[in-house]
């Protein structure tokens, strides 16, 4: 299990998703936020490598886009 935090300051966000490239479904989760709600989400995912994770805000009818590679150990314990 990965720990992920998300926040947007970007105004008017109005949506997150998570995507991990390598996973066998790509789409981790996808939070939508009514207007003046703080766009910050906390998640738990299953990796089993290691991969490039992106996050897609959406604001004013626009997408925005971050990614980070994420490293997985085996057995989390680098054996």
């Amino acid at each position: 299990m990965v720990p992920i935090e998300v926040s947007s300051s970007i105004p008017g966000t109005t949506a997150i998703a998570v995507l991990i490239e390598k996973n066998p479904f790509p789409l981790a989760s996808r939070f939508e936020f009514k207007e003046g709600a703080l766009p910050f989400v906390k998640l738990n995912v299953k990796m089993g490598e290691t991969s490039d994770v992106r996050v897609v805000a959406t604001a004013g009818g626009r997408s925005y886009v971050a990614t980070r590679e994420i490293k997985v150990t085996i057995g989390g314990c680098g054996g």
